[in-house]
């Protein structure tokens, strides 16, 4: 095996670690806020896919420009799922939660089956199919894309979280809700804004899926796994973390297709994964408990 195919796949794996770290994101911010394992959080990624395709086939929208319609409206739709369903649920347990959130992803399945069909799809523009040579390496162009993205969209919810006042607020009622509350903040809308914040990115890494790969009514469980494995590598609710986590994911993805074959790339993600999992629970930029 060539230097050069060992290179290609560090790269290219290693830029698609940012799509990893975008999917991931909104899960590892409902969970670090709520303690929220959001198992809908993959048919969000593919309600979002799904709208993208609607709005090109409808008005010829280009993918990327659709997110300035399909971002508020993901907002607004998460924003009212934590509102009226998950909220009154937040204080009897945790599986209360769970389980209705893995209704409610049961239930979208369905539904995208039943509007959509079992189709396979894909947003094609003039560009998602494009290369760069760099090095002698052919670059998608969808993952440098997405490994930029990836690095601004981290960076702005860092931010978000350290000098805005809701973000205060979102780091006060993590901490503890019931101080929280005495301080003036509503976690119940609190929880709703990040729920909905969640969702919103959800429509990036949706439609960013579906510029890259194609997706079914059922993708959402692979990328729901792959962000699972992100936000645990990560460290659970690290911002940061997620995004070394995601291109770490990749990095070894694209390594292990390389060396023994694109069979394998998950299989090693997952391998690594086990490990870390195994000599550090709290994942490699999680506050260690020992």
């Amino acid at each position: 095996m060539s230097s050069t195919t060992l290179i290609a796949g560090l790269v290219t794996g290693l830029l698609l670690g940012g799509l990893f770290a975008i999917c991931a994101l909104g899960l590892s911010l409902v969970f670090g806020i709520m303690r929220l394992v959001n198992v809908v959080h993959g048919e969000l990624l593919v309600l979002a896919a799904y709208l993208n395709f609607t709005l090109g086939r409808w008005a010829g929208i280009d993918p990327l420009l659709s997110l300035l319609i399909l971002v508020p409206i993901m907002f607004g739709f998460g924003f009212l799922i934590q509102k009226t369903i998950l909220n009154p649920l937040m204080n009897k347990g945790d599986e209360a939660p769970l389980l209705t959130a893995f209704g409610l992803s049961i239930i979208a399945q369905n539904l995208f089956l039943l509007i959509w069909k079992a189709d396979t799809r894909s947003l094609n523009t003039e560009y998602t199919g494009l290369g760069l040579p760099v090095a002698g390496i052919q670059i998608p162009l969808m993952y440098l894309l997405e490994f930029v993205i990836a690095i601004v969209l981290i960076l702005l919810v860092h931010l978000f979280m350290r000098k805005t006042f809701l973000g205060k607020a979102m780091r006060a009622a993590a901490l503890d809700a019931d101080t929280a509350r005495v301080m003036g903040i509503n976690p119940k809308f609190v929880y709703a804004f990040t729920y909905g914040m969640g969702s919103a990115v959800a429509a990036l890494g949706g439609t960013l899926i579906a510029m890259t790969f194609s997706f079914v009514p059922t993708t959402g469980l692979v990328w729901l796994l792959n962000g699972f494995v992100v936000v645990v590598l990560g460290g659970l609710g690290s911002v940061f973390g997620t995004l070394g986590a995601g291109f770490l994911l990749g990095a070894a993805e694209g390594l292990g297709g390389a060396i023994f074959g694109t069979g394998y790339r998950e299989l090693v993600g997952y391998i690594i994964f086990l490990i870390v999992l195994i000599m550090r629970p709290s994942g490699l930029f999680g506050r260690s408990n020992g």
